[in-house]
């Protein structure tokens, strides 16, 4: 069991000291978590057994990395638990324990929540005592896993999880299949609670600007771009702008008239906290405050203001009204040529 030991001491080392490895800005990041619960090694008596008691507690800890919120890979160690079987000659007790590497594959399905599956393999060291017998081996088995997981803290997510490992054992020793059911608690490096991708955008060099004669006053005009026209200008829970087309007309008017100045404003519908929507709504007017520098718009004629699911024009009870909700407006204002 030495070299089970050895591995868990370096990997929280590894972990604790390194969090700049462990965590980004891009969705991704290291994870520490501990596990407890509950382990049945099935079929780790014989038939010929007076008493077995095959069930006990099992605990355990691992560290992982999510490469995106859908893929990670995840190491574990896991005390499974003991199984005590009582024969007519002998009482036999069974130690288990195993470290398995595995990858993850999630599909988040509520707001940061996500259900997922375990792939990967099991290193098992197992041991049997009783009476003048003492028989222990080791080897390598295939793992299976499911679980859900939900965020309940900006770092903190909280996990229900069984796993499955098959044929552990020797013929001589004789074999188990070790189920585990557990309750975990993980720390992410990274934030779960504010997971917003945000795109770079180069921004060309802004042709140079020809001399406004004469201006005079222009009313101030509001154009509203959201869902309704022209299909979704973002995606759910995105701040990637998928339409450029509902937005395009805007730019040419800025562009005709370099005398106007344009304010943006970013709003969401009421899905998920008042927190998140606000900074989502704030960075999706600065994606789309860069998208028209990137068309020639000097950054100096844009500002940009976020106001979350303060501001709905529509019902957020229905799909129709959140859709409408899910909105960017473009406030434009200054002076024109006569």
């Amino acid at each position: 069991m030495k070299t089970v030991y050895s591995l868990n001491f370096l990997l929280v080392w590894a972990c604790c000291f390194s969090s700049n490895v462990f965590s980004n800005d891009e969705g991704s990041g290291g994870y520490l978590g501990a596990r407890i619960g509950y382990s049945s090694n099935e079929k780790s008596c014989m038939d010929t057994s007076i008493k077995c008691d095959k069930d006990e507690a099992g605990y355990g800890f691992f560290v992982g990395y999510d490469f995106n919120p859908r893929i990670a890979w995840e190491l574990s160690f896991n005390d499974i638990g003991d199984s005590v079987a009582k024969y007519p000659n002998v009482n036999l007790t069974g130690e288990l324990r195993e470290a398995d590497l595995a990858l993850k594959l999630s599909y988040p399905f509520y707001k940061q929540a996500r259900i997922y599956g375990k792939l990967g393999a099991a290193y098992w060291e197992g041991k049997v005592t009783g009476g003048n017998l003492t028989l222990d081996d080791s080897g390598v088995r295939p793992l299976l896993g499911a679980g859900i997981e939900f965020p309940f803290a900006d770092h903190w997510t909280t996990r229900l999880e069984y796993q499955y490992i098959d044929q552990v054992g020797n013929n001589e020793m004789g074999h188990t299949n070790p189920h585990f059911l557990g309750l975990s608690l993980v720390w992410n490096f990274a934030s779960r609670a504010h997971k917003t991708p945000v795109i770079p955008v180069v921004v060309s060099v802004p042709p140079p600007q020809p001399v406004v004669k004469e201006p005079a006053p222009i009313a101030e005009q509001r154009i509203i771009v959201d869902e309704t026209i022209g299909g979704p200008l973002f995606e759910f829970d995105k701040a990637i702008i998928r339409n450029t087309k509902s937005i395009d007309a805007v730019v040419d008017l800025l562009m005709q008239t370099l005398s106007l100045n344009v304010n943006i404003i970013g709003h969401t519908d009421a899905r998920g906290t008042a927190e998140y929507n606000q900074r989502l709504s704030e960075i999706r007017a600065n994606v789309v405050a860069k998208y028209l520098q990137s068309k020639g718009v000097t950054p100096n004629r844009i500002q940009v203001h976020g106001v979350g699911e303060d501001q709905p024009v529509a019902d957020n009870q229905t799909e129709e009204g959140r859709a409408k909700n899910r909105r960017v407006e473009f406030v434009i204002s200054g002076t024109k040529t006569l």
